[in-house]
C-alpha cells in the first residue's frame, strides 16, 4: 500500500508541475482555440463555396441548375439528359445563341452545390418572387422529365416532391 501511495503522489507532483510550470494550461487552451479557429474556417469554407449559388438572381439559370442536380441524382448525367436539358434551354427559356455560356455556368455552379436539396432551399425564394404559379408548375414538370428521362430513383421523386412546398406550390395527393 505505501509504495502504491508513492508512486501516485510522484505521478501527481509531475503532472502539476508539467501543468503550471511546463505551459499545460497552455496546451489546453491552445487545443480549444484551435477547435473554435477550424470550426470558423469550416464555416468560411461552406460559406464561400455556397457564393455562386446566393448570386444566382436569374430564375431561368436557377431552373438550369436544379435540372442538372436532379439529373446528377444518381451519378453523372448521361447525355440524353444532358441533351433534353439543352433542348428545353434552348426552347422554352430561348438560350438558342448563348446556350454555352449557360450550360458552362450552370454546370460550374451545381458542382459547387451538395446537392439537389441544398440547391432547391436557396432558389425557392427566387421562384416564389419572381415566377407565377403556372410557370412554377412547369419548373416542376420540366424538373419531372429530367428525373423521368433515365428511370428516376426515390430519391428524385422525393426531391421533387419536397421541392414542390417550397416555391408554394401544394403536395400532389
Amino acid at each position: 500500500m505505501p509504495v502504491i501511495l508513492l508512486v501516485l503522489s510522484t505521478l501527481l507532483f509531475w503532472v502539476i508541475y508539467w501543468f503550471i510550470r511546463m505551459g499545460g494550461i497552455e496546451h489546453f487552451q491552445q487545443g480549444a482555440a484551435q477547435r473554435k479557429e477550424d470550426a470558423r474556417r469550416q464555416q468560411a469554407r461552406e460559406a464561400a463555396r455556397l457564393i455562386p449559388l446566393r448570386a444566382i438572381d436569374d430564375p431561368r439559370d436557377a431552373a438550369t441548375i436544379l435540372m442538372l442536380l436532379i439529373a446528377r441524382h444518381q451519378g453523372d448525367p448521361t447525355r440524353e439528359q444532358i441533351a433534353l436539358i439543352e433542348s428545353k434551354l434552348r426552347g422554352v427559356f430561348g438560350f438558342e445563341h448563348e446556350l454555352t455560356e449557360r450550360m458552362t455556368q450552370a454546370r460550374f455552379i451545381a458542382r459547387e452545390a451538395v446537392d439537389f436539396e441544398q440547391a432547391a432551399s436557396l432558389f425557392a425564394d427566387l421562384f416564389k418572387r419572381r415566377l407565377t404559379a403556372a410557370e412554377r408548375r412547369d419548373l416542376v414538370a420540366m424538373l419531372e422529365e429530367v428525373a423521368q428521362h433515365a428511370a428516376p430513383c426515390d430519391a428524385q421523386v422525393e426531391a421533387i416532391t419536397a421541392f414542390k412546398p417550397m416555391i408554394g406550390l401544394a403536395p400532389a395527393r
